[in-house]
């Protein structure tokens, strides 16, 4: 589940900074969180009172919610029966916290800090909001002086800086970066948000448990490797952020296993305290979902993927697609066959089968763009979620690529091998499921393959009908 979250966390933290404000973005954070675990209830709550929820309809009692304590295993929900519930705390203390609940089942430990991690930026996007929100209203009332709007100016764009280095370090989690590399990010990305400062993880030695080693360092040795040591160890030992002269450290966790220490130290006075507290509260969390997701990361991609192409397989693509038509964006799917594939497993045998599938799946990688999914669905079956699109003659041009690309000759087993795809595309638009999108591609492909194979045809509605009419 944690690393399902990292593959999916980048989508949730521009979600909740184009909410716009508080209120929208309470709404997006709490259907995210339900959505993310197959939870029936959620509520965000600020200052005790109720900003949003989702399961109980449009106006809930607040106290169903707000009275909801930190540590509370169960509850029981009016109409609706016994929940297990988590509450994650969005700042220091609970006053501004998500609380979800659902029937079936307890929430496992890398559900519990998937959440911690959403409620973390949910907190950032907030606290970035308000200051905006206050920064419009002051210019309403009265000129501020011009150093004081320059102070301001230069913290919401430490803020933005903020956001915008935590989504490159998701981006890179979920297009599986190796684990040091990643760690490497989450100090590095540190470090450059505090002017040059120093960022380090300290985790348990592999070999000596009873040893703390700096496993990823960013910002040179000024401090010294035992100061830096020393904070980790006093944060872990308090179990939360500590100060420790110039330096400041969180504890960072594997699942609910205590792993380490985040070590951050800012240079010179142009970082304020807030903001040093917002660098080691986000990469602390980040730092902790990179662990936990690495022993999760394999388990998770091959449910989801294609264990002879590595690609994304239907219940993954599905969900994407699913994604992109809520969202309201402009999106059209290409459904693709092989033409003469049982023609090379009949001549060649199966290994060379397998061999052409994955070079197949290897083309259609470099022929979509970095923000489209291609698929294998079984057999030589493939699919591709263009997403977004700018409009029709674009999702043409791109299925050509692909056509192109897999006409070209395939060295397998020593010989030349050729195939073809027929294409099949259809486009998202209002009431459009991704199931019935799906169908309405695999129709347009059928035509292509019928008519002319290796072409593309578009799906038209009289396919349908045409597909449904009794033979004669």
């Amino acid at each position: 589940m944690t690393a399902w979250s990292m593959l999916r966390l980048s989508e949730y933290f521009s979600a909740i900074t184009r909410a716009g404000d508080e209120p929208a973005a309470a709404r997006v954070a709490v259907q995210r969180a339900t959505e993310a675990i197959d939870a029936e209830l959620g509520a965000v709550i600020w200052n005790g009172a109720l900003a949003a929820s989702v399961g109980l309809g449009r106006s809930p009692e607040p106290a169903l919610f707000t009275e909801i304590r930190p540590g509370s295993e169960s509850v029981r929900f009016p109409g609706f029966g016994d929940a297990f519930v988590t509450v994650h705390a969005l700042d220091g203390d609970y006053d501004e916290r998500l609380v979800v609940a659902r029937a079936d089942e307890p929430f496992a430990p890398e559900e519990r800090q998937m959440l911690q991690g959403m409620a973390k930026v949910l907190g950032l996007a907030v606290r970035g909001l308000r200051t905006i929100a206050a920064e419009q209203q002051l210019r309403l009332e009265r000129e501020r002086e011009a150093e004081a709007r320059l102070v301001l100016l230069e913290a919401l764009e430490r803020r933005e800086r903020l956001l915008e280095t935590l989504l490159r370090v998701q981006r890179a989690a979920g297009q599986g970066t190796p684990l040091g590399e990643l760690l490497d990010a989450i100090t590095l990305g540190a470090r450059t948000l505090l002017d040059d400062g120093v960022a380090a993880l300290v985790l348990h030695d592999i070999d000596d448990p009873a040893r703390l080693t700096v496993a990823s360092a960013s910002g040179g040795t000024s401090t010294g490797r035992d100061p830096v040591l020393r904070a980790a160890r006093r944060a872990m030992a308090a179990g939360e952020p500590i100060a420790d002269g110039p330096l400041a450290a969180a504890p960072v966790y594997i699942g609910d296993r205590l792993a380490g220490g985040f070590v951050i130290a800012g240079h010179g006075g142009d970082v304020r305290v807030s903001e040093r507290r917002d660098v080691l509260a986000a990469f602390s969390e980040q730092a902790s979902l990179a662990l936990t997701g690495a022993h999760t990361l394999a388990a998770v991609h091959a449910a989801h993927h294609d264990p002879l192409t590595r690609l994304p397989n239907r219940t993954l693509f599905l969900e994407r697609a699913e994604q992109a038509l809520g969202a309201g964006g402009r999106a059209a799917l290409l459904y693709l066959d092989l033409d003469l594939f049982k023609q090379v497993n009949d001549t060649l045998g199966h290994a060379a089968g397998d061999e052409l599938l994955r070079g197949v799946a290897d083309r259609l990688r470099t022929s979509v763009r970095e923000s489209d999914m291609a698929a294998r669905f079984g057999g030589d079956e493939f699919a591709v979620l263009l997403e977004p699109i700018s409009g029709e003659p674009e999702a043409w041009e791109i299925a050509q690529r692909v056509i192109d690309a897999i006409s070209e000759p395939f060295e397998i087993a020593g010989r030349s091998v050729l195939t073809r795809a027929s294409v099949g595309i259809a486009y998202g638009g209002p009431g459009r499921t991704a199931e019935r999108l799906l169908e309405d591609a695999d129709l347009a492909m059928y035509r292509a393959k019928k008519t002319k194979p290796g072409t593309c045809r578009a799906f038209e509605p009289r396919m349908r009908t045409e597909l449904l009419r009794p033979a004669c």
